[in-house]
Formats: C-alpha cells, structure tokens, sequence
C-alpha cells in the first residue's frame, strides 16, 4: 500500500489511542467535528485518512497526478478544519492512501486506532449505495468501535443535555455492550436509555389476550434489569432508563435516535451463518439514524439462563 502525507502533517500519535476519521471528495465536516470532540474527551490525537480511488487514471500519469493532488487537498481542507474545531492541545495527523480498497484501508487503519469516525451521506442513490456499502463494511470488519455521522451533524453546546441510547438483543449477553454504553454515557455526562423490544407475527391478535403480552413484558424486564443491575453501582452517576416493550425493533430505536445524542448497538454474533457481522437492525440504524451512531465490536459475555420467548428482539 503507498501512501503519502501532505506537508503541514505533525507527528503521528501513539497507536492504540488515535481517533481516525475518514474523509470523502466531499469533504465530511460533521464527521471531522465528531472526531474532534472525542479526541478532545480522551485527549488523543486524530488521524484524517482519505483513500483514492484513481480507477481509468491508472496508466496515466498526468491524470493521476491530478488525483492524488486533488486527494491531497481533501486531505489537507480536513486537517485544518479539525484543527480550527479543536483546542491548541489537538495533535492533528491526515494521510492519503491509495491501495484502492476502500473498506480494507479503513479496517487495516483502525487496527492502531481507539475509534473510527464515518460520515453518512444521501445525496444521491448512487452515492447513498457506495456510501452504505463502505459503512456497512468497516462497521462488520473493523475490531474497534465504528461511528457513522450524519450529514450536517454539529456540536452540540457545552452543558447541553444528551442521552444515549443502547439496543439490547439479548440480555443473557449484553454485559460488554451495556458496559460500554454506561461508559460513553459516563463520558458524556449523559443519562443511559437502554431499549430492548420484540415483535412477533399476531402479537396483538384475538388468541393472544393481554395477560399473555403483558407477561412477556414482565419477563423481558426482568430479564433486562438482571443485566443491568451489576452495572449500575459500578456507574452511579448515570441515570438509567429502561425501555421494555413489544415494538419493531427497527421503529423502538430510530424513534430512540431522534430523542438521544449516541445510539449504540452491538454487531452479530461471529457464529451466525451469515456473511455480514451486521444484523438488519443495526444497518437500519445505520442507514436511517438521525444522531450518530456507534458500532460496538462483538464480545461474548456468559451466557445466563433464560426463559425462551420467540420472538425478533432489538440489537444487531
């Protein structure tokens, strides 16, 4: 893989603690001023990483040198705007790649990252297809925490009050997910929104009367307040919030993500005979999403024992 770095680039930081953004022709400010706040709540420095897909200028030089200038600028813009956003603290690195493979560059640069940054873009289909596919890509492959942004994100002001929400497949093992969202919520000094809903076919039909539902839902909360419990005297400053109901799972957490400043949501277990670590819960969440949104990478707690209950629960 060749790469080159454009002149006004300081020394890179350690690997392990970066936050790595990516940037398109198009420029990704919302992801960019995302990236910065993180950098700046784990006083860690931030990569900029833009990969070149030169295509038909291959074999011709004087084209692909207006490529790989024109990557440079991209490049360069993105430093400077996550300079401008951050404080004089903020180490700013940026790198054009130019291997090609858009997803395997970014899934090859998280592997010395603490967090990688994407933004979502809709302009067009086409562009919305490439888009979903490279973000669907690097959130099913990377072994960090993938976050997409959405277009026109901005900061939100000091002091301003945030909720994140988690999505909970299944409580028996959440416990790594959950510990993760208590700590993004710690961070931010948010409350914690922990939704796990399910929807079965004929849920609300004659035969199944109301005793019925609503013992499903005794049982899914008290499942769910099972896992989160432990965690809650390790977390006592976090609000928590447990929402417990039969809902699409989809719908329970877009209507969450318009009400909350992080979903998060898990990635499907390694073990399931599917060709995407991605369920389609969590790429609907991707794809539709109003805030950003965090894909944890897959970590297996013990299994508790649990009553059975068929049914299509939220999470990955």
């Amino acid at each position: 893989m060749d790469s080159t770095r454009p002149t006004d680039q300081t020394a890179p930081g350690r690997p392990g603690d970066t936050i790595v953004v990516a940037v398109g022709a198009e420029g990704a400010a919302g992801a960019v001023a995302f990236a910065v706040q993180e950098a700046e709540r784990h006083h860690a420095p931030v990569h900029v990483v833009h990969v070149v897909r030169a295509g038909a200028a291959n074999g011709y030089p004087e084209l692909l040198a207006d490529v790989y200038a024109a990557a440079d600028d991209t490049v360069s813009s993105a430093v400077r705007l996550a300079r401008d956003l951050g404080g004089p603290g903020t180490v700013v690195t940026g790198e054009r790649l130019d291997s090609g493979g858009l997803v395997h560059d970014l899934v090859d640069q998280a592997r010395d990252g603490a967090l990688v940054v994407l933004e979502r873009r809709t302009s067009s289909r086409l562009h919305h297809v490439l888009t979903r596919s490279t973000l669907n890509g690097v959130a099913a492959r990377a072994a960090v925490p993938v976050v997409s942004v959405p277009t026109g994100w901005q900061r939100p002001p000091a002091g301003a009050a945030s909720v994140v929400t988690v999505g909970v497949q299944d409580a028996g093992e959440a416990e790594p997910l959950l510990r993760t969202a208590f700590e993004l919520a710690r961070e931010r000094g948010s409350s914690l929104r922990v939704v796990h809903s399910w929807w079965a076919r004929g849920l609300y039909s004659p035969v199944i009367d109301t005793t019925v539902r609503a013992d499903w839902e005794g049982r899914a909360r008290r499942e769910l307040e099972a896992a989160v419990e432990p965690l809650r005297a390790g977390f006592p400053e976090v609000p928590v919030v447990l929402h417990v109901r039969p809902e699409p799972p989809v719908e329970a957490l877009l209507d969450a993500a318009g009400r909350s400043g992080l979903v998060v949501v898990g990635r499907r277990h390694h073990l399931l005979p599917v060709g995407s670590h991605l369920g389609p819960v969590a790429r609907a969440v991707l794809d539709h999403a109003t805030c950003p949104v965090l894909i944890a990478p897959e970590a297996v707690a013990p299994r508790r024992s649990r009553t059975r209950r068929a049914a299509a629960t939220t999470g990955g």
